[in-house]
């Protein structure tokens, strides 16, 4: 195995696979995923294209250092001004030297150093097939693996023909991609540079011109960005990003009007079938928690009533041990003034008895 490295120096040699990785501030992860790149054994060269579409983060820094350090390898576009995925693909697709276009996310990497040789051996023994994906796991923001094999454990169901991709907007994971050059300039001038997602269009477009061929072996990692255009986090974005998705299947449904209606149709009612079991389910689970939110309330209140029944108690037992206080002082009081009237009348007796004797005495002489 060598590198595309060892092989771009010779100017005789033809690129089999262009890498291309699009940025926009991923410095946290985008060192991650070029050492990636770079890692890829293969008996055929490749060449690494990397677009920032004017990051604010480190991404910048990052990706000059590793131009500086591998200048055959490595060819790096910075925009001074951020013109959106959309764009930045289009323009980057079209500096592509190699046979094959290899796409991976910033945020994303792969893990198997021998992805693009594998991919490339699959699609040159498949003649109907254009386009290769793979499967892949899913990783949180700090690398942590949240579900493994995410198409052979349909965690999400696999897209395998423009129908269910139109229908159910599926993924075939774009970071595991390698589509011949040809076909990938051809899909990526038919794309509306505004875009909700380039790579929905994509594979709309890809599904009507090619086979996909998947190898069934985890590759890559995607990252739950949470944030991300993928991900929104608020309502309005989630708005915006889903009426725009809502609007691309609307412009595919009469910019192919061969599609094949009846598979559609019956994909169309089985979705709000399931829709429908879905609503049902939430609703059940939306009444299960209103219920134990009556419950929860229903036992404070009845807290909040013993509480104030304590409150009452104590003040009255508080009040009753006052005036048993009371009772005790004014008794202790009592039997101090008994104490004192006792000694005064001992030390009384304690003359008396003696003189009266002595007198006793004195009369009898």
């Amino acid at each position: 195995m060598v590198t595309g490295n060892f092989l771009k120096t010779n100017g005789d040699i033809r690129m089999k696979v262009s890498i291309i990785c699009t940025n926009f501030n991923k410095g946290k992860w985008i060192g991650e995923a070029i050492e990636s790149f770079l890692k890829q054994e293969t008996t055929f060269p490749y060449e690494i294209l990397i677009v920032d579409d004017a990051s604010t983060d480190e991404s910048v820094k990052i990706i000059k250092n590793y131009e500086e350090k591998f200048p055959t390898l490595i060819t790096a576009i910075y925009h001074q001004k951020n013109i959106g995925i959309t764009k930045t693909w289009k323009s980057i697709v079209k500096k592509a030297s190699g046979d094959y276009i290899a796409r991976c996310d910033g945020d994303d990497y792969w893990t198997d150093v021998h992805k693009l040789q594998k991919q490339v051996e699959l699609l040159e023994r498949t003649p109907d097939s254009k386009w290769s994906n793979t499967d892949f796991d899913m990783i949180d923001n700090d690398g942590n693996v949240i579900q493994p094999n995410v198409f052979l454990k349909r965690v999400i169901p696999l897209a395998r023909t423009y129908e269910q991709m139109l229908v159910y907007k599926l993924m075939t994971m774009s970071s595991t991609w390698l589509v011949e050059r040809n076909l990938m300039l051809e899909v990526s001038e038919q794309i509306d540079d505004n875009a909700v997602d380039d790579t929905f269009n994509l594979q709309l477009e890809l599904f009507k011109r090619t086979n996909l061929s998947t190898l069934m072996q985890n590759t890559t990692v995607y990252r739950m960005n949470v944030g991300s255009d993928s991900k929104p986090t608020s309502l309005e974005s989630f708005k915006k990003r889903f009426e725009g998705l809502n609007s691309t299947q609307k412009e595919y449904l009469t910019k192919y009007p061969d599609y094949k209606k009846d598979i559609v149709v019956d994909m169309l009612l089985d979705k709000d079938c399931s829709s429908e079991v879905e609503i049902f389910k939430r609703d059940l689970e939306v009444t299960r928690l209103s219920q134990l939110s009556t419950q929860l309330r229903e036992l404070s209140d009845n807290q909040n009533n013993y509480i104030e029944q304590l409150k009452i108690d104590i003040d009255h037992k508080n009040f009753e041990l006052d005036n048993q206080l009371m009772q005790l002082q004014n008794s202790i009081s009592k039997l101090a003034e008994v104490e004192a009237k006792l000694d005064e009348i001992q030390g009384s007796l304690r003359w008396k008895i003696p003189t009266k004797i002595i007198n006793f005495f004195r009369r009898k002489k």
